[in-house]
C-alpha cells in the first residue's frame, strides 16, 4: 500500500508539472491531446521499465503507447551498454540527435559535462544517446570512529596503500578494523584497477599475473591482513548490516548503490537506533594520476533508431527520461545509479556525494570492454575463485607470494584452456 501511494504521488506530480509547463515547451505531443504514437523500446524487463520509466513516461504522454521487445535490431528507442552504443554508432544504426537538442526545450548544461562529453568524443562530436544515470565508487568512513581515535579522515585522491596505511592506525584489539571489504580477491580487483592492470592476455589469450606488479599488490594484501587492518566479512548479497554499518570498520569502498542497499535501507529500518556517521572520498587512485579514479561506467544509454518511423515520439521519450523533471521526481528518493543531472543527486543528510561524481576517468569510460566477449563468461568466477584460494593460502604462510602466482598462473590456464574448447565446440554445434 505504501509502495502504491508515493506510486500516486509520483504520477500526478508529473502530470501536474507536464500540464503547468506545456505553454513553454515545443512538445508535439502534449499540445496536440489528438496525435498519437506507438513506440517500441528494447529493454529486457517490463515489470522493470515500466517501474523506473514507463509508468512516468505514460503519465505525461497518455497517448504515447510504450511496447516492450526483446528485439534489440528493431525498436524506437535502443538501451545500450557503452560498448553497445559504440558498436551502433559505427553500423550507422543511432539518430543524431544534435538538432533536436539544439532546436528544442532541453537544458543539456544541466548534465554531467564529463558524462557528456564522453559520448560527444565517441559520436566526433556528435550526440546519438543520453544516459539518465551513470555509476561510480567512493570510500565511505566513519567520521565518529576517527574522531574517538584522533585518526584524520581520509582525503579524495589517496592511494590504495594511503589508505591501507590508515587503516593500520585503527585499534584491533577495540574490535575495530581499519577497512571493511568483502573479501581477499575483491580487494586485489579493486586495487588492480586503480593500477589499471590486467590478469588475462587478451591477445594471447593468456593469463598473465606472475609479475611484479601482481606480487606488489599482493605484498600490501599479505601486510594489511597481519596487521589486522582489513575486516572480512561473510556476504550473501542481502545482507545490509555490515561491519562498516554496525561501527566495526571505520572504512568502506563500495559504489553508489551502496547508500541505496544498505545505508539508507538500514537507516529506514532501525531510524534513530542507526547511529553511523559517515561521509566520502573519492575511490582511491594510483600515483600516477591522483585526479581520476577508474571505476565509473554509464550502464545504460537511450538512443532514438535511426530507422525509426517514430522519431518525434521517440525523441520524447529519451528526452523526458533525461529532462529535469524526470530527474527532480526521482530525486525524492535515493537511487542505484548517480543521476547524470547530478544537482538532483539525493542527498537528505548533506553528505560530500560529489565524491561520486568529480574527477571522472573518461580514460577508462571509454575502454574497449566488448574484447572480454571473447572469453567464456563463467570463466571470470572460476578465476576468482583460484585467485581468492592462493591468496588465502598466502595470509595463512600455507605459500610464498611467488608460489601463489605461479599456481594462479598455472590452474588459472589450464582452466581458459578447457573453457575456450568447450566454447568452440558449442559454437560448431
Amino acid at each position: 500500500m505504501k509502495f502504491r501511494l508515493i506510486l500516486v504521488i509520483l504520477l500526478v506530480s508529473i502530470i501536474s508539472s507536464g500540464c503547468s509547463s506545456a505553454s513553454n515547451e515545443t512538445i508535439q505531443y502534449e499540445v496536440d491531446p489528438l496525435s498519437e504514437a506507438t513506440i517500441t523500446v528494447g529493454y529486457g524487463d517490463k515489470d522493470s521499465f515500466d517501474f523506473f520509466y514507463g509508468n512516468l513516461f505514460r503519465a505525461k504522454y497518455p497517448n504515447i503507447e510504450v511496447a516492450i521487445t526483446n528485439n534489440v535490431d528493431e525498436p524506437d528507442v535502443f538501451a545500450l551498454t557503452f560498448d553497445k552504443y559504440e558498436e551502433f554508432l559505427d553500423e550507422g544504426k543511432l539518430y543524431d540527435l544534435s538538432n533536436a537538442i539544439t532546436n528544442d526545450a532541453f537544458k543539456l548544461e544541466g548534465m554531467n559535462q564529463d558524462v557528456i562529453d564522453l559520448l560527444r568524443q565517441s559520436g566526433r562530436g556528435k550526440l546519438y544517446g543520453l544516459p539518465p544515470y551513470f555509476s561510480n565508487r567512493a570510500l565511505f568512513y566513519n567520521k565518529d570512529l576517527f574522531d574517538k581515535y584522533k585518526i584524520p579522515y581520509p582525503t579524495d585522491g589517496m592511494t590504495w596503500g594511503e589508505v591501507l596505511q590508515l587503516a593500520k592506525r585503527f585499534p584491533i584489539e577495540d574490535g575495530v578494523s581499519g577497512l571493511y571489504t568483502r573479501s581477499l580477491g575483491d580487494l586485489l580487483s579493486d586495487m588492480q584497477l586503480a593500477k589499471g592492470l590486467e590478469k588475462i592476455n587478451i591477445k594471447d589469450m593468456k593469463v598473465t599475473v606472475n609479475t611484479d606488479s601482481y606480487k606488489k599488490l599482493f605484498q600490501t594484501i599479505e601486510d594489511a591482513n597481519e596487521t589486522q587492518a582489513i575486516n572480512f566479512f561473510e556476504h550473501d548479497g542481502f545482507a545490509k548490516n555490515d561491519p562498516f554499518i554496525t561501527g566495526q570498520s571505520a572504512m568502506f569502498f563500495g559504489y553508489y548503490t551502496y547508500l541505496n542497499n544498505n545505508i539508507y535501507g538500514v537507516k529506514q529500518e532501525q531510524g534513530e537506533d542507526l547511529n553511523l556517521n559517515w561521509d566520502v572520498v573519492t575511490a582511491p587512485v594510483d600515483e600516477s594520476n591522483r585526479e581520476a579514479t577508474p571505476y565509473f561506467f554509464i550502464p545504460m544509454i537511450f538512443a532514438v533508431n535511426a530507422e525509426s518511423q517514430n522519431v518525434q515520439a521517440a525523441w520524447e521519450f529519451v528526452k523526458f527520461v533525461n529532462s529535469e523533471e524526470f530527474a527532480k521526481v526521482n530525486s525524492r528518493t535515493t537511487t542505484n545509479n548517480i543521476p547524470t543531472r547530478t544537482d538532483y543527486v539525493y542527498n537528505p543528510e548533506g553528505k560530500r556525494l560529489e565524491a561520486f561524481y568529480k574527477n571522472l576517468n573518461m580514460n577508462m569510460g571509454i575502454k574497449d570492454f566488448s574484447k572480454y566477449n571473447k572469453i567464456p563468461s563463467k570463466f571470470y568466477g572460476i578465476l576468482d575463485g583460484i585467485i581468492e584460494s592462493e591468496l588465502k593460502a598466502v595470509t595463512v604462510g600455507a605459500k610464498s607470494i611467488d608460489e601463489a602466482l605461479v599456481s594462479i598462473e598455472e590452474r588459472g590456464q589450464q582452466q581458459l584452456d578447457q573453457q575456450l574448447a568447450e566454447k568452440t565446440n558449442e559454437e560448431k554445434k
